[in-house]
């Protein structure tokens, strides 16, 4: 089956990428997968669009990384993958709405997961059609989604407008790709994650700066450990604005 090149460049001018992409649709073949499609690649790995178990799904292959040693890279590559896998389990037993996962094959360093149909939320909030309505609304769903992730001692590890899906039907806020994602109920690593999100939606949003400060007063409102978390928040805040400032 053929797979699309992406526009940024990572397609088939790199002889290693194609061998990697080949792989995965081996892979997927074994697992009975009808159909694949990539539909999208970073640093880390592809996300294919695939039918497993008879219904839509993304299977997420994580990439061998050639300049480290074989068997330290299945090591740490397996360790991410199931790390990723049992946060996202993790989270839906918290409370918050995440793509169900289907099936991790550690081997091949493969999780499938339930496709969530919808857009992400930037590709929402810069279409310019978001009412401050629908602002508030994905405002509240975020912080609420984001409260529950760290009361369970969870940290998210890329807070991003494109790690939010609206889906489609309902304009649920859905939570996705939780790659970066670790075991934590310190208080800074909290903080640091707000950090990640403020700076995320500023950046990319500057009109939407609302957005944030309704994620903030609902996370204040649900968290169990509000407290703590937004004083180390406030902290790190402080400390991102002195280093921009310094440069």
């Amino acid at each position: 089956r053929r797979m699309r090149d992406d526009d940024d460049g990572h397609g088939g001018g790199d002889r290693r990428g194609d061998d990697d992409a080949c792989d995965a649709c081996d892979v997927m073949r074994r697992h009975g997968c009808a159909s694949s499609s990539m539909l999208s690649q970073g640093a880390e790995g592809r996300v294919y669009a695939v039918r497993f178990a008879n219904r839509d799904a993304v299977c997420k292959q994580r990439f061998r990384k050639r300049y480290r040693h074989p068997t330290l890279d299945e090591k740490l590559t397996k360790a991410r993958l199931n790390m990723e896998a049992r946060t996202m389990i993790k989270a839906r037993k918290c409370g918050v709405l995440t793509p169900n996962v289907l099936c991790v094959d550690a081997e091949e360093c493969c999780v499938y997961m339930e496709r969530v149909r919808g857009r992400a939320l930037k590709e929402a909030l810069r279409s310019g059609a978001t009412s401050d309505e629908a602002l508030k609304a994905f405002g509240r769903e975020i912080g609420v989604a984001v409260s529950a992730l760290h009361d369970g001692g969870i940290i998210h590890g890329d807070l991003t407008t494109s790690n939010f899906m609206v889906r489609e039907g309902d304009d649920k806020v859905v939570m996705i790709d939780f790659g970066l994602s670790y075991p934590s109920v310190v208080a800074e690593d909290k903080g640091v994650d707000l950090y990640v999100l403020e700076r995320a939606i500023t950046a990319a949003h500057p009109s939407h700066t609302a957005l944030f400060d309704e994620i903030l007063a609902t996370y204040k409102k649900h968290s169990r450990f509000w407290n703590p978390t937004l004083n180390k928040f406030a902290e790190v805040r402080a400390r991102g604005r002195k280093r921009s400032m310094v440069g």
